[in-house]
């Protein structure tokens, strides 16, 4: 019998942590790393309806958190763009993100966070907040089509946008009803909440669309008008973006820097290094299923495929 893709991966990063190779990787390397998080919720909401990748499980997270505090000196974004800029090392330095500003995020991974003492940077989709309708993303019936192909024209020919993507699906409105509230944006009140306890807040566009294919009008309304939509809901005006789906040009980057953003993340896999563009950070995507010999060896570099994850 044939060993299965899971089983093969299991034993390779198995491998790699028997030898120490993703410990040598850190002490060796100057780079930093840029997690990248969506949600985290309860175990008992893990099996429910949404995209099974960015649904992590509190226990899990709460395992890899500690582990990245024993290991890493863990920074706000801010503080590790800060460091890039001024030529410091960034070797042994980290930092955690999230996208797209779920309620799990700000009800279960803060207080974890917060209790650490580890800083982090969620980025909210500015529109999202007010009505707290499901991304699309975890419709159930979208959530069940994982071959890359459909996704691919989701965010190309569709432009990543909701509405065309559940008409050309013809996905049922009523089916994301049943989704659990840590599956759904958090509300204004307790992003505001939580960002005065001290949690970095980001933007991630204002409706989540894939930029590089607006128009620049339809772009200043994603990239300049959603800082402005959370600084009037939040008494703040965020320096920090995340592209949307990780999609970026070289338009879309300069556009943000443009806007007076400090800083940008992708979602193109790999560490960051000196010399950096600040504007085009790559990150590593830490999906639900990864276990945490797979974890040490990703964010030491040793990710067996490059590019977005």
């Amino acid at each position: 019998m044939t060993p299965q893709p899971a089983v093969l991966r299991s034993v390779y990063y198995a491998g790699l942590r028997a030898f120490a190779i993703p410990a040598v990787m850190r002490r060796l390397r100057e780079a930093g790393v840029v997690l990248c998080y969506h949600n985290v919720l309860p175990q008992r909401n893990a099996g429910a309806a949404g995209d099974p990748a960015i649904h992590l499980a509190l226990e899990r997270f709460a395992e890899e958190v500690n582990w990245l505090a024993r290991r890493y000196a863990v920074v706000s974004l801010a503080e590790f763009i800060a460091r890039l800029r001024a030529g410091r090392p960034l070797g042994g330095v980290a930092t955690i993100t999230f996208d797209d500003g779920y309620a799990g995020v700000f009800a279960h991974a803060w207080p974890l966070l917060r209790d650490l003492g580890v800083p982090a940077t969620v980025f909210v989709v500015a529109e999202a907040p007010e009505q707290r309708a499901p991304f699309w993303w975890d419709h159930p019936d979208v959530a069940r089509r994982t071959a890359p192909a459909p996704r691919e024209r989701w965010l190309g020919d569709l432009g990543g946008d909701a509405s065309r993507i559940a008409s050309a699906l013809a996905l049922s409105p009523t089916m994301p009803a049943r989704l659990p509230d840590s599956h759904r944006p958090a509300g204004w009140d307790a992003i505001a909440a939580v960002a005065a306890a001290g949690l970095d807040i980001g933007v991630h566009s204002a409706t989540h669309r894939t930029l590089s294919r607006l128009d620049n009008t339809e772009l200043e309304r994603e990239i300049v008008g959603s800082r402005a939509t959370i600084g009037a809901r939040l008494g703040i005006t965020p320096t920090l973006f995340a592209y949307p789906y990780g999609v970026w040009d070289v338009r879309v980057r300069d556009a943000v820097h443009a806007a007076g953003y400090r800083g940008a993340v992708t979602l193109d896999y790999g560490l960051v290094t000196a010399g950096a563009d600040p504007w085009a950070l790559r990150r590593v995507n830490i999906p639900s299923g990864i276990t945490l010999p797979a974890f040490e060896a990703w964010i030491a570099g040793l990710h067996p495929r490059r590019g977005r994850d």
